[in-house]
């Protein structure tokens, strides 16, 4: 009889555990930024977004922004992140490391894909791609495809490598590698045409577009369960509906407009490329 009842509280009791970590779980979740710009830049851009979703789930978001791309998949796998904001490639990488699920992906000017492009100075002596072949050639962020592997991918098919340019350097950020051309230090970048918008014709002009791939977008941890992974991708979701939906997305990028569904296979010509 003493057993049974030792039996009985320990069940209780482990009951009262487990559904106590799930409200925790509900109560707070944890956002990771890749460092696109400065932390301070990044954090402002989605603070917006941060405080709609608190108040439309009645949660906590702690919201960081990694010091490199490779930490993201760092916190997604050891769970110190439950969602996270990747690019294209960084998606495709972190699949194969940690089960992580598409929520959305951005949608800027109306479409969810975008592209690369290539950008020269005003005054520059490059008038066609092959002319970067006497020149020099900075990437910016070259872990996102839009800075790396979409340039690096339109370079080669016309023979242009790193063995054949004059002088080619990787400074890991998309702002110093545009500031880097406009101060005359290289003679061309690369970088995702929504960030470009903001430079073409201020000292800027593009060379060179890319194929289309699908926008950047939110993941999460599959580990977080069903219920919670639909929730917050309907929280997201609902942006669009949102009377503020221009001044919660607005900040993010020049031109974000909405927000639309991710599935995985849109990512499948991310794979093919790289």
């Amino acid at each position: 009889m003493i057993l049974y009842k030792i039996r009985q509280c320990l069940i209780v009791i482990g009951f009262v555990f487990l559904f106590s970590g799930v409200c925790l779980a509900k109560d707070r979740i944890n956002l990771m930024l890749i460092p696109l710009e400065s932390p301070s830049t990044m954090y402002k851009r989605f603070l917006p977004l941060k405080r709609y979703l608190e108040k439309r789930l009645n949660i906590s978001i702690e919201m960081r922004v990694a010091r490199r791309s490779s930490e993201v998949i760092k916190a997604l796998k050891d769970g110190s992140a439950d969602i996270a904001y990747l690019c294209p490639t960084l998606y495709v990488e972190a699949q194969d490391i940690v089960s992580i699920v598409p929520l959305v992906k951005l949608k800027i000017n109306g479409s969810s894909y975008y592209r690369s492009v290539i950008l020269v100075r005003d005054d520059s002596f490059i008038k066609k791609t092959i002319d970067i072949n006497d020149g020099s050639f900075v990437y910016g962020r070259y872990a996102c495809p839009g800075s790396g592997l979409l340039p690096e991918i339109m370079l080669k098919r016309i023979g242009i490598t790193e063995d054949t340019m004059i002088d080619i350097a990787k400074l890991g950020s998309d702002q110093s590698a545009i500031t880097a051309v406009l101060a005359r230090m290289f003679d061309a970048t690369a970088v995702a045409d929504m960030i470009a918008k903001s430079y073409i014709g201020k000292g800027l002009r593009p060379l060179r577009y890319s194929y289309y791939i699908p926008q950047y977008l939110f993941v999460i941890r599959d580990s977080v369960g069903l219920p919670m992974i639909k929730e917050l991708r309907q929280a997201l979701l609902s942006v669009n509906n949102s009377p503020d939906r221009k001044q919660i997305l607005g900040s993010i990028a020049d031109g974000v407009d909405g927000l639309d569904p991710a599935d995985d296979h849109d990512y499948d010509i991310v794979r093919v490329l790289m």
